[in-house]
């Protein structure tokens, strides 16, 4: 009797312990713990397209769909209303839009985070977008201002292009990117005592055009480019060794209320912002006036309105020269090259902060042999376009044009 006592007494102490002991160890549930989505650093105005993240128990395995984020700030916080305490593998994946140097962009992005402990003293975490770059974004790819010979060994003018590149690893969006033309000339000659001098500032500007649209209407994948041509035609039917720009993206045309002799072709037009000559344009064949592209952040009256100053000189003779130009202002810039000739490079006719060298598209005021030819822009051994902001270094010379046929 006195052992079945015992034996009732035993079971029951040992059942006491396990309640109590599952009572005890039951997993605490995580209230409304939250995921922070930081978004990169070196974007503004982002916005999150679209979205899918999971919240995998590492113990059990238990998958746990992440909601939508909402915006907070500059970031997105998920909010996740019960969670079981225990260790996560975190997993996001989705497309945002941004903004980078005045430029538009979207990229694709996914992130994770693995091993993550969500307890009742570690309610909250982030995981970090920081797998792409934003960084390298429109550059001069190749600038073709020479001209060309005729097989009569004439001079051709109007084939000029120009090759804007995305060299970001995100698609950015080309809408109001303008093309400008410097309006000095960088040989010796060029160079005055300007009053103002707004190149610190500004670039001197004698051309201006825009790629249209209202934001999103241009996309450029990463690595691709847009081709600017002066004159969208077949240039082969004027002159064999000229090149054919019919496929160009965009081209230069001055309208100027019946004023121009220039032809409109059917590629889409640039917006025409200024230019000192209303009859054609023709891009430095001698290649000495420094090229820019430029995010617009004015529409076409206000920047007129706001960045028209008239600099002036004193010529030897006593007379008051005047240089009638627009400035870009130099934070607008995206990119910029200057061009010279290697016997007479006189001064930079823009901010040396823009482009800190230079590049020869000819030997001097005779030569020939740069007819033909463009400036292309150099790459790393990755295949990216190399952009340290000096032409010197980035820029190589009289290259075969990447539209010679």
């Amino acid at each position: 009797m006195k052992k079945q006592l015992f034996l009732s007494m035993m079971l029951m102490a040992v059942s006491t312990f396990f309640v109590a002991c599952s009572k005890d160890d039951a997993p605490y549930v995580v209230e409304n713990g939250t995921v922070t989505i930081e978004m990169p650093i070196n974007v503004s105005e982002v916005v999150l397209n679209s979205f899918e993240g999971t919240a995998t128990n590492v113990q059990s395995g238990e998958v746990t769909r992440l909601a939508t984020p909402m915006k907070s700030g500059e970031n997105y916080v998920i909010t996740i209303p019960r969670l079981t305490e225990g260790k996560y593998n975190l997993a996001a994946k989705g497309n945002i839009s941004f903004v980078k140097d005045g430029v538009a962009g979207t990229t694709d992005f996914e992130v994770s985070s693995n091993d993550v402990a969500m307890n009742e003293k570690s309610t909250a975490t982030k995981m970090v977008v920081s797998s792409f770059k934003a960084e390298g974004g429109f550059v001069f790819s190749e600038i073709c201002t020479t001209g060309t010979l005729t097989p009569q060994n004439k001079n051709y003018n109007y084939d000029a292009y120009f090759i804007v590149t995305n060299n970001s690893d995100v698609v950015l969006y080309a809408d109001s990117i303008a093309l400008v033309e410097s309006m000095f000339q960088s040989g010796s000659s060029g160079k005055q005592d300007w009053n103002p001098d707004v190149r610190p500032y500004a670039i001197p500007a004698g051309a201006v055009f825009m790629i249209p649209g209202s934001g999103k209407d241009h996309p450029v994948a990463p690595g691709e480019s847009i081709v600017i041509a002066n004159n969208a035609m077949d240039h082969r039917t004027a002159n064999e060794n000229s090149y054919d720009l019919t496929n160009a993206d965009f081209e230069v045309y001055l309208d100027n209320a019946g004023n121009s002799m220039d032809t409109d072709y059917d590629v889409p037009n640039l917006d025409y912002i200024f230019c000192y000559t209303q009859t054609i344009w023709l891009p430095s064949v001698q290649q000495n006036r420094s090229y820019a592209i430029a995010r617009m952040k004015e529409n076409k009256e206000t920047f007129l309105a706001n960045h028209s100053e008239v600099p002036t000189y004193i010529a030897s003779t006593g007379k008051l020269m005047e240089s009638k130009q627009v400035q870009i202002p130099n934070e607008w810039v995206l990119d910029a090259v200057n061009l010279g000739t290697e016997d007479d490079f006189g001064w930079f006719v823009i901010s040396e902060t823009l482009d800190a060298g230079w590049i020869a598209g000819r030997a001097n005021s005779k030569d020939t042999t740069q007819r033909g030819t463009a400036v292309m822009r150099k790459k790393d051994s990755a295949g990216k376009y190399i952009d340290t902001n000096n032409s010197t270094n980035d820029m190589v010379a009289r290259q075969t044009p990447s539209m010679k046929k």
